[in-house]
């Protein structure tokens, strides 16, 4: 209910769920690289981006490839503090 609660409803965007990269592949830019590609094909659309950041140390990531925080909220059950990142149409 929180993410859902937090969820931005302003216009129509493309909301990026979940973005994880195993272990043993971590630093490589695999995940950027999917995240970069997925971009470019929104962008043809042009749409905005949402997405959610548990973990702020990839939020200067995000914010290379235009993201901008808007917020953040408290996941359930004494999780993370999730960040609120959003990415302008291009």
């Amino acid at each position: 209910e929180r993410f859902d609660a937090n969820h931005p409803r302003q216009e129509p965007h493309f909301y990026l769920s979940l973005l994880g990269t195993h272990p043993d592949h971590r630093g490589k830019g695999n995940g950027m690289g999917l995240l970069a590609t997925n971009l470019a094909a929104i962008d043809r659309l042009h749409l905005p981006a949402y997405l959610e950041s548990s973990n702020p140390a990839n939020d200067r990531r995000y914010e290379r490839l235009g993201f901008a925080g808007i917020g953040e909220f408290a996941a359930p059950d004494d999780g993370p503090t999730v960040g609120r990142m959003w990415r302008d149409s291009r």
